[in-house]
């Protein structure tokens, strides 16, 4: 293998947006999370780059004007050819040898992609595929323009598979494992059932036994999402019947850590602040806390319930030496925390288990 003797070769960005989004119902590139649309989220991750191609239907489909001239518009000339014919577009008009494509229905890929790809570079390959979980991503992926007459022949003969294309040409598979890449980076939405699961808060419980050290687990997982940029809130079960938030108390700890709304409840009343309350009865009663922290005029990105081990929800099983030393909580378990065990580590495990089972 011959390594190329330069480093930081010109890379150019191509966001894939001319699809039909037939399964969505609504053209994805205008869906917005955060405030921003999806095309704009990828626009401003990649905007240190020096070249940055939006395949797009026809001339004037989107309004790009506030980006100025870094940002071209290229429009497919072979219509209803699907991605291979964006990357097409892309090889012909780009001012680099090497051009990262991005779907645009991949809001979450980061910039740390192409980054990444780029320390495999070297003469040997045209192509550098990533693998997540052992799946090829090829709507992620860097081409290189020499494979443009290999591309132009697949359009003419109707191959539009981008498989097809790897067998062709030399292709370099780079599992991402090493890297600081996460499923959420790789997440497609394609549907309104996926696209509806961004707009709500993921739930999960944080469970175990008394002592076990659930609210410490809780303390580091808020940490851990505010780094990410996600909000949180947090809702406690108690099994008494009295509680209250004063300092000291565990649902002040979270408030003081960052929960922009805390929660506590036993089976016959409940307290719920935020940064509003009534109810009937056990399970009623968390679902109608859940229901009133999702109706905030902002609500979080994450709900953490704390106790709960009897109930539907997925849960992180806190495991404490001298204290419990078995699994006692009802499936579904995403994992078990024991002594040692780093919040950033469960954090992934937790946010690759939701998106997985959103």
């Amino acid at each position: 293998m011959t390594d190329f003797l330069s480093k930081n070769i010109p890379l150019s960005i191509a966001i894939l947006a001319g699809g039909k989004s037939s399964r969505m119902g609504q053209n994805k590139v205008l869906l917005t999370y955060k405030g921003k649309t999806f095309l704009e989220r990828l626009i401003e991750e990649f905007s240190a780059f020096d070249q940055i191609l939006v395949s797009a239907k026809y001339e004037n489909q989107y309004d790009l004007g506030k980006y100025g001239e870094k940002i071209k518009i290229i429009i497919d000339e072979n219509h209803d050819k699907g991605p291979l014919e964006g990357i097409r577009r892309a090889l012909t008009e780009s001012k680099n040898d090497f051009v990262f494509v991005c779907a645009v229905d991949m809001p979450f890929m980061t910039k740390e992609l192409p980054q990444y790809i780029e320390e495999f570079f070297c003469s040997d390959y045209d192509c550098y595929v990533p693998l997540m979980d052992g799946h090829e991503q090829p709507l992620c992926a860097v081409y290189k323009k020499s494979v443009l007459p290999t591309v132009e022949n697949q359009l003419a003969g109707g191959n539009l598979k981008l498989s097809l294309l790897f067998e062709k040409v030399p292709t370099k598979f780079i599992s991402i494992e090493k890297s600081s890449l996460n499923q959420k980076n790789f997440l497609n939405v394609n549907t309104p059932q996926e696209y509806a699961a961004l707009q709500k808060p993921f739930i999960f419980a944080v469970s175990g036994i008394k002592n076990s050290g659930k609210t410490r687990m809780i303390l580091a997982l808020i940490g851990e999402i505010k780094k990410q940029g996600y909000s949180v809130a947090v809702i406690k079960h108690d099994g008494h019947d009295c509680f209250t938030d004063a300092p000291g108390t565990d649902t002040f700890l979270f408030d003081q850590a960052g929960a922009v709304a805390t929660g506590i409840f036993s089976d016959k009343r409940f307290m719920f602040g935020t940064k509003t309350s009534a109810g009937t009865g056990g399970r009623n009663i968390l679902n109608n806390l859940i229901n009133q922290i999702k109706s905030l005029p902002c609500p979080p990105d994450f709900i953490i319930l704390e106790g709960v081990k009897d109930s539907d929800y997925p849960k992180v099983e806190v495991l404490r030496s001298g204290v419990s030393e078995k699994s006692v909580c009802k499936n579904p378990v995403i994992c078990i925390a024991r002594d040692g065990y780093d919040p950033k580590e469960i954090f992934e495990i937790i946010e690759a288990y939701l998106l997985r089972n959103k």
